[in-house]
């Protein structure tokens, strides 16, 4: 059974031509992936890899034994594929991905709770990581459902929208817009505005920020990122765009007044998706449970809102594009 499995690595190995990749596509360390290949270069009697610093290449030998075993790592993952699929189907555990800026959005934890109150048995698996990436986990069935904010490509996946709402500011209490509750977004024209490298999220940045430059607002970038964006604003007094909750730009700002904007503001949109497939019946209950929340927390611009989202993700191709 060792000489298999280590057959099944060679296999691998041999398709992608690095170490490294194949060592992520296995999900084990590259020092031992190496030792496995040497112990089997030793059973064997010959060398199956020319390895430099620059590119691995197969030797003749490895490629003989390579157009033999190259159905092997396939015939694998399908095995190991399905089943984790049959595990997953008589599991009581939902593996859900989510954005590291979700934390602070209300329907993120009234779903967790309502869902965990109808379904004591069951229990939720919280993988945190960047939306690219738990897209990619998704696709790769590594998590059942994932929580992230456009704009991404998500036209293979279905979505639901669980949060939506306009971006506001945090202004300096000396600042003149802290005398009003609501200004409109032509009052920002000739301010300077603190954000973060275009360059970090060039979509992003368009999608919250850009509405606000085209007003007029001059923007101020911070190097350090979006995390250093509130010390910059206290120590300029200048002010700031507020994403979310106002609680979560406390500390240095702490003492800003929050400020809403007229007209049509950015908006700051988080939507679950999953694949479109048959899902398993407590996959089901989960995004019913999220439905019915959707459906409590709507008011009358929900399909506005729904149709931008879905707008800014039918576009992002085209401006990535355009961007590059």
């Amino acid at each position: 059974m060792a000489e298999l499995d280590r057959l099944i690595r060679f296999s691998v190995i041999a398709e992608e031509l690095s170490f490294s990749q194949a060592a992520r596509r296995l999900r084990v360390d590259q020092p031992w992936l190496s030792r496995q290949i040497q112990q089997l270069e030793l059973q064997l009697g010959f060398t199956l890899f020319v390895r430099s610093t620059r590119k691995v290449a197969l030797t003749r030998e490895g490629e003989e034994l390579f157009e033999h075993t190259r159905e092997l790592a396939k015939i694998a993952e399908n095995c190991q594929h399905f089943s984790r699929e049959m595990s997953r189907s008589h599991s009581f555990e939902i593996s859900i991905g989510v954005n590291p800026y979700t934390f602070w959005i209300p329907e993120r934890k009234q779903l967790f709770e309502k869902f965990r109150s109808r379904y004591n048995r069951a229990s939720l698996e919280v993988v945190s990581n960047y939306t690219p990436r738990l897209i990619s986990k998704l696709r790769k069935r590594l998590i059942d459902v994932a929580l992230v904010g456009p704009p991404f490509d998500f036209r293979d996946l279905e979505t639901l929208i669980l949060h939506s709402s306009p971006v506001s500011l945090l202004v300096p209490p000396e600042d003149p817009l802290a005398d009003a509750s609501c200004v409109p977004m032509s009052a920002l024209a000739g301010r300077t505005i603190p954000t973060v490298k275009p360059q970090l999220n060039s979509a992003i940045h368009e999608r919250i920020y850009g509405p606000l430059i085209e007003a007029g607002a001059i923007p101020l970038v911070v190097p350090e990122g979006d995390a250093a964006i509130p010390f910059y604003a206290a120590d300029e007094r200048l002010p700031m765009v507020c994403i979310g909750e106002r609680h979560n730009h406390q500390g240095a700002v702490a003492d800003f007044v929050h400020v809403t904007l007229e007209g049509s503001p950015p908006l700051v949109q988080y939507a679950l998706v999953r694949r479109r497939e048959p899902p398993r019946s407590l996959l089901n209950h989960f995004w019913n449970v999220a439905k019915r929340l959707g459906k409590e927390n709507s008011n009358a611009n929900v399909a506005e809102l729904v149709s931008n989202f879905e707008y800014a993700v039918a576009d992002e191709p085209r401006r990535v594009a355009a961007n590059a």
